[in-house]
């Protein structure tokens, strides 16, 4: 599967996204050079139209804009008490510390734990929670009417309520289950590693004992905020914005030699407080990888024929792509190395796809104004004027897309391959990749078909590509009736660096999400991509990425310069409508 344009970085045609999550690999097929903030905006269109022809996805280009980004602000030292705070690196080594040590701690690969469930002194049912590092957590309460199940890995996070239905969490609710799964299994060793990061927000009191709030999050936006005793230095409290939790912590004892804690309350919304009391400590008992997989519900469902199937039904989707306009939202954010948010700066484009060429953008608002008359009457001039380049240029266009469809049916050929591009694309995800758990769901009122991927076990990259690929997993979404992809979540669960670092290094978690919308004519199209990442090149250049693009008001279009009107600019709710 060959990766095409989009209504941002498109020569001619939307992308088949099945294959976004080894897009990455593709950064490395040809040459960058990498564009800094200070061109202008028809250098960087430009530009993006010259590098869409190597890298085939957009989000992956955000790295090129990486280089812009200034480096994060040093942590800021305040305190309601008048007094500097300690990192948020301190307070975790007091707790580890506290707790039995590092090393123990570190020696300690999985953990089971098996409580009782008590609602106004009533035992009402049993739980067993289990984790096991890098990144899985599960939780199984059992009650008189049956169950509820949560877990979380590096692909997916999923719950199963009293009803049986199986739901794979999206947004907040995943983001924080997996920050949370990452932190227990870890113990918070080395979470910075992880491209976790944390900022101590002050003092605050807890049963008139006081403790240090400190955040932890992730550069996609997941949060949570662990309570740590001042005192003794233990775990009191964790609250749970995205799943709206607290969980308190309290009577530690030693269990072989680590401290755990014996009761913990829950606060749930719409259940009132749940009291679980410790019965068992389990470690290391080589708890498969399988026991934190979603449930399979789709047992006989053949997913290499599936994703060759989406394949070839993307290639008919995409000729019929420039035959739309469209708007496109560009949010992009600055954020410290405490986690925050410095500066955010959103875009609104009118985006006109073009045959044989990248599509044509108008900038229409920024940060929901409209531009002033003077700069919409100068980007009105020059959308024109692109607009009548690209007639003029429509033949050399087209002359140039059929050489560059020529030289690479040269290059396929010269490997000897007899399939098609596609084919030899998703056939190396294939080699590389296993399917997890395909079931069954429903995701924004629609069938839906689910499966996470991961590297086979034991697999042995041959070159740069499969190595790349080999470390990304992820979970996606796809419409069984249409044969689309409606939604891709793909992360890199290790670091990947090219020459040792020298070149090119990216960190864990590095992140990529992207959605896809039905038209009522049947056609997908895009509608969101998110993607979030850390990168160092050269050893002296790099930064933060951290943006998302919306896309939405898809109408049918001619191509041309006859079928462009010239409207006056759209109102700022128009233009920031979301998809």
């Amino acid at each position: 599967m060959r990766f095409r344009g989009s209504p941002y970085w498109s020569q001619s045609t939307s992308p088949p996204y099945v294959a976004y999550f080894i897009a990455v690999i593709c950064l490395f097929q040809q040459p960058v050079r990498f564009v800094t903030s200070r061109e202008t905006a028809s250098t960087r269109r430009i530009e993006h139209s010259r590098l869409a022809s190597c890298f085939r996805v957009p989000v992956f280009l955000l790295i090129l804009i990486a280089l812009g980004i200034q480096p994060s602000l040093a942590q800021k030292k305040s305190s309601s008490l008048g007094q500097k705070l300690p990192s948020p690196e301190k307070i975790v080594e007091k707790y580890l510390k506290t707790v039995g040590g590092k090393k123990r701690l570190a020696a300690i690969r999985d953990t089971t734990f098996d409580w009782t469930i008590q609602l106004n002194d009533q035992t009402i049912g049993v739980v067993k929670t289990q984790s096991a590092a890098p990144a899985s957590a599960r939780s199984e309460m059992t009650f008189g009417n049956g169950q509820i199940i949560s877990a979380a890995n590096a692909s997916s996070a999923w719950s199963r309520g009293l009803d049986g239905e199986l739901r794979t969490l999206t947004g907040s609710e995943a983001g924080a289950a997996k920050l949370q799964a990452l932190l227990d299994a870890g113990h918070l060793i080395g979470f910075k590693k992880s491209n976790v990061v944390a900022r101590v927000i002050s003092i605050g009191d807890l049963a008139s004992e006081p403790a240090f709030k400190v955040e932890f999050s992730t550069r996609a936006g997941a949060k949570t905020v662990y309570y740590f005793s001042r005192g003794t230095g233990l775990i009191t409290r964790i609250d749970d914005q995205a799943r709206k939790t607290t969980t308190r912590f309290s009577e530690y004892r030693a269990e072989a030699g680590v401290l755990q804690p014996h009761r913990v309350t829950i606060d749930l919304p719409g259940s009132g407080q749940l009291t679980l009391l410790l019965s068992q400590v389990t470690y290391n008992a080589a708890i498969s990888d399988s026991v934190f997989d979603p449930p399979r519900t789709a047992e006989s469902l053949d997913v290499p024929a599936l994703l060759r199937e989406v394949g070839r039904n993307q290639d008919q989707v995409e000729k019929r792509f420039s035959e739309y306009s469209l708007l496109q939202k560009e949010t992009d954010r600055e954020i410290n190395n405490r986690g925050e948010v410095k500066k955010e700066t959103v875009k609104t484009f009118e985006v006109f796809p073009m045959a044989n060429r990248a599509p044509i953008l108008k900038l229409i608002s920024e940060n929901g104004a409209p531009l002033s008359g003077e700069r919409a009457a100068k980007e009105e001039k020059r959308v024109e004027d692109e607009f009548l380049r690209a007639e003029r240029d429509r033949d050399k266009n087209e002359q140039q897309e059929q050489r560059r469809r020529a030289e690479r049916q040269r290059k396929k050929a010269a490997r000897g391959k007899a399939e098609e591009d596609d084919e030899f694309e998703i056939s190396q995800f294939l080699r590389v990749c296993e399917f997890v758990s395909p079931r069954h769901e429903r995701l924004r009122d629609r069938d839906a078909i689910v499966f996470d991927f991961r590297s086979r076990p034991g697999f042995k990259p041959s070159n740069r590509q499969e190595d790349l690929i080999s470390k990304l997993v992820g979970v996606v979404w796809i419409d069984p009736a249409d044969k689309q992809v409606m939604r891709l979540e793909a992360r890199l669960a290790e670091g990947f660096k090219m020459a040792g670092g020298l070149l090119l290094s990216l960190r864990p978690g590095a992140a990529l999400v992207m959605e896809q919308t039905r038209m009522e004519e049947g056609i997908w199209l895009p509608r969101l991509a998110q993607i979030n990442l850390s990168v160092k090149v050269l050893l002296f250049a790099g930064g933060e990425v951290n943006k998302t693009i919306e896309w939405s008001d898809y109408k049918h279009y001619k191509g041309d310069v006859g079928g462009y009107k010239l409207d006056a600019p759209k109102t700022a709710d128009s233009a920031d409508k979301k998809p």
